[in-house]
């Protein structure tokens, strides 16, 4: 039996391309690496190549002989695109029809398949706008929910729609689409073009540098450290970079002669005059401490060097009363026993969506957090009453791997967690700007209202001080009721 495949056009890195989607077969894989500037894409997960007529006379005999190959999408996308156009509100349904392929209604399609393709969204904050792009099929009532938005425009010849810019408006959008199954992709343009082309400018001065024998020596003892000591493939790729910039920066200057004062002149200087954020500025900290930490430079005491001052807020929590509203508005049961799963057992969000069938240790009452934040292990009791859940869960869904898999296999993703958790947010009618790491906070938090230890919770939650966890007795009321206001004390008629 002939093996089967779809080609449809995707909006991809600001490019329309074909789209080669095929369930997994090894020949096919290796076939369709042959077509020229063909790439995989793991926002789409599918192959890719340019969308031209060359292209397309290149797929189709490439895998002639060896699948069928449905082009229908792509055919009935195929119209001109019309002269420039604005729009003021409504948008009419009819002034898009010839721009984009709007799917049949009838059409029967594969239930394992997202209907409809992804949408750009392009945040533009220091203008306040929010560009909404539409890369493939879409629904026409998508069109009347803009305008709910205020004042919409739209661009005929880039096929665009702007609208005000608000976090509301990003988030309420998401939900909507994302309640749709219709994937979300944001960017955002935060950076004025005139500092980024200033970054680019004195940074690729700076990084075009030669690194003295020393400081290629510095930069590899650092390097071995991180790996010996297990840091994270991210931290230390982090690291790395930065103390390359900083050795960069100071080329011609002795390694071994530089001061805590040049130090300083370097984050006037580099991060601070080309805008770059405190957590930018606290990673090259961070690198240059362990470095003067592990070569043992005497010019400078790691103790010497100060980190930008982070405001810490009090973490946003929710009362018992809210959580179950937010369960009760959540109505799929999928996503009701991840978010109840978040809850109950304190997870982050990058740690429900890794939870393997394996993990779950029915017998001994417990879920096996595997490489946590910081790669560190740890167990977490799961409520018998959740284990119920669990159990009906798996009957009905039939994960394979992950005990949460999306539709096509594999697990979750993250932002799909964050749209379920806001979409039930907005149903539940709680209109505090949090995430989901607010169901966390709120199990720590309820959990030292009931009298726990915050060593105890210090434990359930992964962290590794006591100085991290102690920040949720400041948001518990155990021992608020307890205090007196002196009010009591003054007669105040």
């Amino acid at each position: 039996m002939k093996h089967k495949i779809f080609l449809k056009r995707i909006f991809h890195r600001n490019e329309w391309r074909y789209a080669i989607v095929f369930k997994y077969d090894q020949e096919l894989a290796n076939l369709v690496r042959s077509v020229k500037n063909v790439k995989w894409s793991k926002t789409h997960t599918c192959w890719h190549a340019p969308d031209n007529e060359l292209t397309l006379k290149q797929i189709l005999s490439v895998f002639r002989g060896f699948a069928d190959i449905d082009i229908s999408e792509i055919a009935s996308s195929d119209n001109k695109i019309k002269s420039e156009k604005k729009v003021s509100p409504p948008v009419k349904e009819d002034d898009l029809t010839d721009d984009y392929p709007i799917p049949d209604e009838n059409q029967a399609g594969n239930a394992s398949k997202r209907r409809y393709d992804p949408v750009l969204f392009t945040i533009g904050e220091s203008n306040a706008s929010l560009i909404i792009k539409f890369t493939g099929r879409f629904d026409k009532e998508w069109i009347k929910e803009l305008n709910g938005y205020g004042r919409v425009f739209y661009d005929g010849s880039r096929k665009e729609f702007k609208i005000n810019w608000s976090q509301v408006a990003v988030d309420s959008l998401s939900d909507y689409f994302a309640s749709r199954d219709v994937d979300v992709i944001v960017k955002k343009v935060a950076v004025p073009a005139e500092l980024k082309e200033k970054r680019e400018e004195i940074g690729s001065i700076v990084r075009n540098r030669s690194l003295s024998i020393e400081a290629e020596n510095r930069v590899e003892l650092l390097r071995r450290y991180l790996d010996e000591n297990r840091y994270s493939k991210r931290t230390v790729e982090s690291y790395i970079s930065s103390l390359e910039l900083f050795f960069r920066y100071f080329h011609d200057r002795d390694i071994d002669k530089i001061t805590s004062g040049d130090i300083s002149e370097f984050i006037d200087d580099y991060i601070l005059r080309l805008g770059y954020s405190a957590s930018y500025q606290n990673i090259m900290i961070s690198a240059i401490k362990l470095n003067y930490f592990v070569s043992g430079g005497k010019s400078v005491s790691p103790d010497s060097l100060n980190r930008p001052r982070r405001s810490r807020a009090l973490p946003k929590v929710f009362s018992k009363e809210e959580v179950l509203k937010i369960f009760d508005a959540t109505r799929n049961s999928k996503h009701k026993l991840m978010l109840w799963l978040i809850y109950s057992c304190g997870l982050r969000r990058g740690e429900v969506i890794n939870i393997k069938l394996s993990d779950l240790d029915r017998e001994r009452g417990i879920l096996n957090i595997r490489e946590g934040k910081g790669n560190v292990d740890r167990m977490v009791p799961i409520a018998a009453k959740i284990w119920d859940k669990i159990s009906g869960y798996i009957k009905t869904y039939d994960p394979k791997l992950y005990l949460f898999e999306g539709q096509t296999g594999g697990k979750y993703s993250v932002e799909s967690v964050y749209s379920v958790f806001k979409q039930s947010l907005k149903r539940a009618g709680i209109k505090k700007d949090v995430g989901v790491h607010s169901l966390r906070h709120s199990y720590a938090t309820h959990l030292h209202e009931s009298g726990l230890d915050i060593r105890y919770i210090q434990e359930l939650l992964g962290h590794k001080s006591t100085r991290t966890t102690e920040i949720y007795t400041h948001v518990s009321r155990r021992n608020l009721f307890a205090i007196r206001s002196p009010i009591e004390d003054i007669d105040i008629g």
